[in-house]
C-alpha cells in the first residue's frame, strides 16, 4: 500500500495535478479570514481555519472531488474521534477486553464511519462514470490498483481514513506554530514580507515561485526544527544486535526516536532554544537523514514520510499566500502562550492561536 501511494500519488507530476484545487481552496480561505477578521474586529482563530482548508484540500486528493463544508466536516469530526480511540485503545489494551461499553462505542464510531466513507466512495464510482471527477484520487489508484487481489469495501474506507488522519493534523500544527513564530519575531515576518513583495511584486504567490523564496524555505525548516509536529517517530524493531553510543541494543527491541531532542540539541545547533531561520541560509541541511542526522521531522529510511514533497508545497504555499494577503500580530493583552501540548499524535500550541489580522491591501 505504501508503494502504490508514493508511486502513484507523491510524483511531481501527480502532485502538480492538483495545482488548481490548491489554488481555490488558498483563495477560499483568504476569503475566509478576511470576512470573519472584519466581523470579529480583526480576530481571528488560527488552527480551525486553516485545519477546514486543508482538510478540504485532502479530501479531494483522496476522492477526487470537492466536499461540501458540511460533508467536509463530518468526515473532519469522525477522524477526531477515530484517532482519540486509536489512542486509548493503543496505549490501554486492556479495555478491549473489560470495558463493554467501550466496545459499543468504538463498534459504533466504526460503523459511522463505514456508512459515511461508504457514500462518498460511491459517489465516486458515479462520477468517475460520467468522467466528472476533479482529477486522479487516491481512492482511484485503491479501486484499479494491481495486487492480486481486490481491495474490499472495508480497505478502501480504511485506507482512505488513514490517508486523512496522517496528513491532516502533522500540516496544520505545523502551519500554527510557524504563523506563531512569525508573530513572536516580527521581524522576521517583516523579511518574509519583503522577500515576497521583492520576487513576486502585486500578483498572488503561484507554486512556481517557491523555489525562488529562499528566506520562506529557511523559516519552515526553521519551524520543523524546533516545533516538530510529532516529538516521536514510529516504533522501529532492531532487526540485529547493534550498540548506539554506551548502549547494547538487543534484536527485536522496539526503539523510539524522540526527534525533539535532536532537532534541540546545543551539540548540533547554535543557540537551539532561538528561532532563527538564517542558520538555513549559510549551510544545507539535510532534513531526511540521508546524509546526515540533526533534524529528522518526517523520519528517516525506509518508512520517512512518503508525502513529504506534498507536504513541503502545502506548507509553503499556505504561509507565503497568508503573509503576502495579511499582517499577523499578537492580540493585546494577549500574551503569546508558546507553551506545547500532546494532542492525539501531534504536539500542538498549548493556547490555540488567537491573532489580529489586517489585511495589507494589493494582494
Amino acid at each position: 500500500m505504501r508503494r502504490n501511494l508514493v508511486q502513484e500519488m507523491m510524483s511531481m507530476s501527480k502532485i502538480r495535478s492538483f495545482k488548481h484545487f490548491r489554488q481555490k481552496v488558498l483563495d477560499d480561505l483568504l476569503l475566509q479570514i478576511a470576512t470573519e477578521s472584519r466581523h470579529n474586529g480583526g480576530i481571528l482563530s488560527v488552527y480551525p481555519n486553516l485545519r477546514m482548508a486543508m482538510f478540504r484540500l485532502l479530501l479531494v486528493i483522496c476522492f477526487g472531488f470537492e466536499f461540501s463544508q458540511a460533508a467536509a466536516q463530518e468526515i473532519s469530526s469522525l477522524a477526531d474521534e477515530m484517532m482519540k480511540l486509536a489512542l486509548l485503545l493503543g496505549f490501554f489494551p486492556f479495555l478491549r477486553v473489560f470495558n463493554w461499553n467501550r466496545r459499543k462505542h468504538a463498534l459504533a464510531i466504526r460503523t459511522r464511519e463505514m456508512q459515511v466513507y461508504v457514500s462518498h466512495i460511491e459517489r465516486h464510482k458515479e462520477l468517475a462514470k460520467v468522467g466528472k471527477l476533479v482529477v486522479g484520487s487516491y481512492l482511484e489508484t485503491l479501486i484499479h490498483m494491481d495486487a492480486g487481489t481486490k481491495l474490499s469495501t472495508e480497505d478502501l474506507v480504511s485506507l482512505c481514513a488513514e490517508f486523512l488522519a496522517a496528513a491532516i493534523d502533522t500540516t496544520v500544527t505545523t502551519l500554527e506554530w510557524t504563523m506563531a513564530c512569525l508573530i513572536a519575531d516580527p521581524s522576521i515576518q517583516a523579511k518574509l514580507y519583503a522577500e515576497i513583495h521583492d520576487v513576486v511584486g502585486d500578483r498572488h504567490v503561484e507554486e512556481t515561485d517557491l523555489p525562488n523564496l529562499p528566506y520562506l524555505q529557511a523559516i519552515m525548516k526553521e519551524t520543523l526544527r524546533l516545533h516538530p509536529p510529532g516529538h516521536l517517530l514510529l516504533p522501529h524493531a532492531v532487526s540485529e544486535p547493534c550498540k548506539l553510543g554506551d548502549y547494547d541494543i538487543p534484536t527485536n527491541a522496539i526503539i523510539q526516536f524522540h526527534v525533539v531532542s535532536i532537532s534541540r540539541d546545543g551539540a548540533i545547533w547554535d543557540e537551539p532554544l532561538k528561532f532563527k531561520p538564517e542558520r538555513f541560509l549559510v549551510s544545507e541541511v539535510d532534513i531526511t537523514g540521508t546524509k546526515e542526522v540533526k533534524m529528522i521531522p518526517f523520519g528517516a529510511g525506509r518508512r520517512i514520510c512518503p508525502a513529504l514533497s506534498l507536504a513541503s508545497i502545502h506548507l509553503e504555499l499556505f504561509i507565503a499566500h497568508l503573509v503576502q494577503k495579511f499582517s499577523w500580530a499578537n492580540v493585546a493583552g494577549n500574551p503569546l502562550d508558546m507553551g506545547e501540548d500532546q494532542q492525539f499524535f501531534t504536539v500542538r500550541m498549548k493556547s490555540p492561536l488567537r491573532v489580529l489580522v489586517q489585511e495589507r491591501g494589493a494582494c
